[in-house]
């Protein structure tokens, strides 16, 4: 496997993606490739082995991070107001975005959190679920927890609102982060 890099998308160049599905039908990322032929090679290879999981290639998906932050206490959860770009202003969002070739999910999302609010924290799981932006975007939201800091509307955000379980409703959620609130409210 030349062309593979590490499943959690290390490389960043890599353009299809080796998954195989284990016997309780949950899907895995095996490795990444950035020649079609070289993932289906490598999915031959399995399945020459004699492995029993089902194995397919697919198109590798890029990943934009969104961070369901948590105060110190656990029981608040941070929404940002969008003031950009024009089609999203005044819709709450989790605070997040795009990770980077070369970088973590976890890494993207620490470094979007300080970019975009000021602040530290620790990146911390994957909620289940993921909204397709576009075809080859994807949106993952994770849990983090705030680390060092005071919260503050610097890149794309005008306001900041602390929410906790019986506020969580209060604000007009983008549509693409809506799959998360169930999942958010249930650590709430």
């Amino acid at each position: 496997m030349s062309g593979a890099s590490g499943a959690n998308g290390s490389s960043g160049a890599a353009s299809w993606v080796l998954m195989r599905q284990d016997d309780n039908g949950n899907r895995v990322e095996m490795a990444r490739f950035e020649v079609r032929a070289e993932a289906e090679a490598a999915a031959a290879e399995f399945e020459a082995r004699g492995h029993k999981q089902l194995y397919w290639v697919a198109p590798a998906v890029r990943v934009v991070v969104g961070a369901a932050l948590f105060d110190a206490s656990g029981l608040r959860v941070l929404a940002a107001r969008r003031s950009a770009p024009e089609a999203l202003a005044g819709r709450w969002e989790f605070p997040g975005g795009k990770v980077e070739p070369g970088e973590t999910v976890s890494a993207a999302l620490e470094r979007e959190l300080r970019e975009e609010l000021g602040v530290t924290a620790r990146a911390g799981e994957r909620l289940p679920g993921a909204w397709e932006v576009r075809p080859g975007l994807e949106l993952q939201i994770w849990t983090a927890s705030l680390l060092e800091g005071d919260p503050q509307p610097l890149e794309d955000h005008d306001e900041l609102r602390w929410l906790d379980a019986s506020t969580l409703d209060s604000v007009d959620w983008l549509p693409q982060d809506r799959f998360a609130l169930p999942h958010v409210r249930h650590l709430l």
